[in-house]
């Protein structure tokens, strides 16, 4: 099977959670998730930041305009800016390589999923050690946000991730390994 070309496509970074506490839904489940922060099913919210700003400050009153941007940015980018086709980056902790992938699938709320209730499929095309990237590179990927686009090292990245599908360096087909906890 053809890897789609990184060519072009935008970048996003996500985190797993504290201590990679959704790693094995991104591995076993090929998903991208974010953690319950009472906002329900973010399609039924109007679409517009606003909106998710302030959902999420009527239940988290407590939290400073910083916080509520940051969070309900971070939500509104997870279901109305990420595209099918985008890259995904997720540099895990438990392995210390970067997984990448293409965004493969709409936002979908699952209720039963307590913890990580809102997903995005994606398709894990393969990993790369972070010492592949330069030193600014991967300060970038690892700025304290749980989801980004990521802007300055982009085109340092799609490089790699281009070099690794030509050559097929991937080993095991690039999937990251279950953890267990």
């Amino acid at each position: 099977m053809k890897k789609p070309s990184p060519k072009g496509k935008t970048i996003w970074c996500i985190r797993a959670g504290q201590q990679g506490a959704a790693h094995n839904l991104f591995i076993e489940r090929s998903l991208i998730v974010l953690a319950e922060q009472g906002f329900g099913d973010l399609r039924n919210l109007p679409k517009n930041r606003e909106s998710f700003y302030s959902t999420y400050a009527k239940r988290h009153a407590d939290e400073g305009s910083t916080a509520i941007a940051g969070i309900g940015g971070t939500f509104f980018r997870f279901i109305h800016e990420i595209h099918n086709g985008d890259l995904v980056l997720y540099p895990c902790l438990l392995d210390k390589k970067v997984h990448y992938g293409v965004v493969s699938g709409p936002y979908a709320y699952a209720k039963s999923q307590k913890e990580f209730p809102h997903h995005r499929k994606v398709i894990w095309n393969g990993a790369f050690e972070k010492s592949n990237l330069s030193e600014f590179a991967r300060r970038e990927l690892g700025a304290a946000r749980t989801l980004f686009k990521v802007n300055n090292n982009a085109e340092e990245i799609r490089a790699v991730i281009c070099k690794l599908s030509a050559a097929s360096l991937t080993q095991g087909g690039g999937k990251p390994k279950k953890v267990n906890k």
